[in-house]
């Protein structure tokens, strides 16, 4: 499959659907099992700063079971509760609670209020009991699910939320609050149906609009998102998260303007929103503009001390910025205990870059390892079959065979009057240059490259649903059916670049290096640059890059599922190149490191096009861009030559791992010594 290869820095916060305090109240509940069946009014709270758990203050009084006086105190309370008056709300939840001990409602609200106030223990406890009393109120178990989702328990909020639904499948903020059940577990395409369900319960729901968006953008469909945010603002103009994440998204499009519009519109309605600045301090540091970035993020701190995405970002700026020594001691002073998952993820992965490029190695490698072992011990990455995307590539070496590949129906020439020049594919083991060559081919004037997006992806799961599936159907191919395919091809192609203007496509996804015969077959004219690099650095930097958990980039998260993949990854290439023709250019990264210009005219004269100057300004270029990989940072520096022979400085790590990749060492032309051999 083609896969999402980009980073994985920034926590992914869905917008829960609120616990309600509505609706209860306006009945007076006798001290019975049952449930007064009122509707709750959907609104979202405003969750309290104030911690610690209720005090029980004086005894309250009683007032008589089912008397006028029961109605009016718990009406009082939830008034109190829905103006925020959370200590008066609870004094009333308890005087019910004296006369009724089995009241289901004030139970249920005294557990909504220690959500609010973030003891989620206490919520739990407290829902649970009017649970007890009442099992089938929907309103309850939604409620016992936003708590869960607080306390980060995803899957025993599913089955409180797929239970509100069985008893109210109409019930839109439960069926939201399944997809951040969902969402937490990383079971993305499960929760964007669970979004979906939820729309279609309530249109105006702007929650969910901005939910299924964080879902899309987290499935690398941002133009989707932003789509979903644009909805949400609408419905809810004042709705300041969904404006920062309708900037997050747009950023991701490389919309860098109007990103920053949307993130200075999330501030007219919340000017001290630390998130908020952060995001924007987080868009200029990717914009390269460093000063600026360090500036709004201290601005953050000095507001707002220890927040947690302001001070890594002010590390990032300090680190690009050459103040080292500054960069470390920012981020070895943050408290790490209380961050989230992602953050300490992030954190981790940015304070292990730090001490690599100050030389403490050993150091800079237990940072990687910790970084690595959260992502791994999150729910996203506990979700993922590791066996999944190393299973593909055993399927794909065992159907390639001679003998098959001699059945096959005729090819099918590439029609260019309707579908252009054959696409370019730039295809690699990530972290083999693939971003470095992507901007400089994008620099060209004849060529246009799209920069990892599923387009491949597209046409397996095309494949797929044909008898007798992927790959075998490639076999029978008939000239419709190709033509079909390619067809789904450009469609996806033209999601992502509506107009290529003429200009050769170069489509930029490292890991189709795995489909190289589905694209073979698809596009047999097509041109294959296959970016190389020495296996030990790029092993290495594999497990040194925070990436979002997916089939293949589980495997990143040790030098030795690293080095696997990769032996598994290039053996499957080497198969296709000894039964296909496959036209290939190998160009490695050193070589374009060594003598830019000379290996950049290699690759034009590969693909039969003139020299360029604008090629040597593809750095101009490249800030303009909304590049995804982990490498946008680098690839607007000049060109440098520290990330060649890296590994040499964790040579006590790779040790193990060297025996697997020897062969390759060796048989891409470079050996353990540094020097590059001759041939490709």
């Amino acid at each position: 499959m083609a896969l999402d290869a980009r980073s994985r820095c920034q926590p992914l916060v869905p917008d829960h659907a609120p616990v309600s305090t509505a609706g209860a109240g306006r009945l007076a509940r006798r001290d019975r099992p049952g449930g007064s069946g009122a509707a709750p009014v959907p609104r979202e709270h405003a969750v309290s700063t104030r911690s610690g758990k209720l005090t029980a203050g004086r005894r309250p009084s009683r007032v008589a079971v089912g008397s006028a006086a029961l109605s009016t105190v718990l009406n009082e309370a939830v008034a109190h509760h829905q103006a925020g008056r959370l200590d008066e709300a609870a004094a009333g939840y308890r005087r019910v609670l004296a006369s009724a001990p089995r009241h289901a409602d004030a139970l249920h609200l005294l557990g909504v209020i220690a959500y609010q106030k973030g003891d989620q223990v206490r919520a739990a406890k407290l829902i649970g009991r009017a649970i007890a009393l009442d099992s089938d109120n929907a309103v309850y178990h939604n409620s016992l699910g936003s708590v869960l989702l607080a306390s980060r328990q995803p899957d025993r909020a599913e089955v409180h939320l797929r239970r509100a639904i069985a008893l109210k499948p109409a019930y839109a903020e439960a069926h939201n609050n399944l997809g951040n059940a969902l969402q937490q577990s990383n079971r993305l395409t499960e929760a964007v149906d669970a979004y979906r369900q939820a729309l279609a319960c309530r249109s105006d729901y702007a929650e969910a609009h901005a939910n299924l968006g964080r879902a899309l953008q987290a499935l690398g469909d941002s133009s989707a998102a932003v789509a979903q945010f644009r909805h949400a603002v609408v419905l809810r103009p004042g709705y300041a998260k969904a404006h920062r994440w309708l900037g997050e998204a747009l950023g991701d499009l490389g919309q860098r303007d109007a990103a920053e519009r949307a993130l200075r519109t999330a501030l007219t309605h919340a000017p001290d929103d630390a998130d908020i600045r952060a995001a924007l301090a987080a868009l200029w540091e990717r914009r390269s503009r460093l000063e600026e970035a360090l500036a709004e993020a201290e601005g953050v701190l000095a507001k707002t001390p220890g927040h947690a995405r302001a001070e890594v970002i002010a590390a990032r700026c300090e680190r690009r910025l050459g103040r080292l020594e500054a960069a470390r001691a920012r981020l070895e002073r943050l408290p790490t205990a209380p961050l989230d998952a992602d953050t300490s993820a992030f954190h981790a992965f940015e304070l292990a870059t730090t001490l690599d490029r100050l030389g403490a190695y050993r150091d800079a490698f237990r940072r990687y390892a910790e970084g690595n072992r959260i992502i791994m011990e999150s729910p996203a990455g506990r979700s993922v079959d590791p066996s999944a995307f190393p299973a593909e590539i055993a399927r794909l070496h065992d159907r390639f065979t001679e003998a098959w590949i001699a059945g096959w129906s005729p090819a099918v020439p590439h029609d260019r009057a309707h579908d252009g020049p054959p696409p370019v594919f730039l295809v690699g083991f990530p972290r083999s240059g693939t971003t470095l060559l992507d901007q400089v081919l994008n620099a060209h004037p004849a060529l246009i490259t799209l920069e990892e997006k599923p387009t491949i992806d597209v046409v397996k799961q095309a494949l797929a649903s044909r008898s007798p599936g992927y790959p075998d159907a490639l076999a029978g191919l008939d000239a419709e059916t190709v033509r079909d395919l390619r067809e789904a091809y450009f469609r996806e192609v033209a999601r992502h670049l509506p107009d290529r203007g003429g200009r050769i496509l170069v489509d930029k996804m490292p890991l189709d290096i795995i489909d190289a015969g589905l694209i073979h077959r698809l596009f047999p004219e097509s041109p294959f640059i296959l970016a190389l690099r020495h296996p030990c650095d790029v092993v290495l930097s594999g497990f040194m890059q925070a990436f979002r958990p997916n089939p293949a980039m589980v495997h990143f998260a040790t030098l030795e599922g690293t080095a696997t993949l990769y032996a598994q990854v290039m053996a499957l290439w080497q198969h296709y190149r000894a039964l296909l023709p496959l036209q290939v250019l190998a160009t490695r990264y050193e070589d374009l490191v060594a003598d830019f210009t000379a290996e950049t005219r290699r690759i034009l004269d590969f693909l039969d096009l003139p020299w360029d100057d604008a090629v040597l300004s593809y750095r101009d270029r490249a800030k303009d861009r909304a590049i995804a990989t982990p490498s946008y940072h680098q690839v607007v520096q000049p060109i440098y030559s520290r990330s060649v022979a890296r590994w040499r400085n964790y040579e006590p790590e790779l040790a193990p791992v060297i025996p697997l990749l020897r062969p390759f060492v060796e048989g891409f032309g470079y050996d353990l010594d540094d020097r590059a051999a001759d041939g490709a």
